[in-house]
């Protein structure tokens, strides 16, 4: 994969530069997802308090979070704003890590077997958050 490098309003395109319509999903995403990922917790204490974590609906024995939906909501966003109607030029390798990134959240809340992989050490959830997090930022720059 060829990459340009843009300097400003000197760029080719607007391609290899992050998106103003991406910054809030670009932080919510990795804020959420290391919630979801038990890195960290965020509640509000006030009008009756509210943790983030807590479910909302559970479904076949998996809770449904706040967490999780503004998580999905936040990837879907970054995914579509920069990928959906646009030719890309990522390779196989790159959908199929963006893809993952996507999934992550969601496997870890669906499919046991890779919530214990997750939680088996804490380096793992911490890697996690980073790789969502990068996975992100790199849609969101390369789209």
């Amino acid at each position: 994969m060829a990459t340009r490098t843009t300097f400003g309003k000197f760029a080719p395109s607007d391609k290899n530069e992050v998106d103003l319509v991406d910054v809030a999903a670009l932080m919510l995403v990795p804020i959420t997802g290391a919630m979801i990922f038990g890195v960290w917790s965020m509640q509000i204490n006030v009008f009756g308090g509210y943790d983030f974590t807590q479910p909302i609906w559970t479904i076949g024995g998996a809770d449904i979070s706040a967490a999780l939906l503004i998580t999905l909501f936040g990837d879907l966003w970054i995914i579509g704003t920069n990928l959906y109607n646009q030719d890309t030029d990522h390779e196989t390798q790159e959908l199929a890590a963006i893809g993952f990134a996507l999934l992550a959240p969601v496997m870890y809340v669906f499919v046991p077997a890779f919530a214990t992989f997750v939680e088996s050490a804490d380096v793992i959830r911490l890697a996690m958050v980073l790789y969502l997090a990068g996975a992100s930022v790199y849609v969101s720059y390369t789209g």
